[in-house]
């Protein structure tokens, strides 16, 4: 199943990036980094991504603004927001930007794995 799942991670924190990289490769999962929102929306529009996990604090541009340039490459894109910030202060901006759930960084393999097969199975 995990073969037909390609992930780009957009988040500016390198320690971050590493430790869900860490976790895809444990979960044989292929991924893409993007560290801002110019190499977000490059990666979009030249690779077949089936989800996208996006930090929502970032310099320049907030994970919103990312949200809603990529809505408008790929409106059906799972867009997950990726962040340590409560999921009171996020989720409904979230989804008014385009996003589709949420998850808490930093997450536990299962729950990161369960939110990746939840989007998957609605595919």
């Amino acid at each position: 199943m995990t073969n037909e799942i390609k992930i780009l991670l957009i988040d500016d924190h390198e320690i971050n990036s590493l430790f869900t990289g860490y976790m895809f490769n444990k979960l044989g999962i292929p991924f893409g980094i993007a560290t801002n929102k110019k190499q977000a929306l490059e990666l979009i529009t030249t690779n077949e991504y089936k989800m996208v996990l996006l930090d929502i604090q970032m310099p320049n541009h907030d994970g919103y603004d990312v949200a809603k340039a990529v809505r408008k490459i790929d409106p059906k894109i799972p867009i997950i927001a990726f962040t340590s910030l409560p999921e009171e202060d996020v989720l409904p901006k979230a989804l008014h930007s385009g996003m589709n759930d949420y998850l808490l960084k930093p997450r536990a393999m299962q729950e990161l794995w369960g939110i990746i097969d939840k989007f998957q199975q609605s595919a």
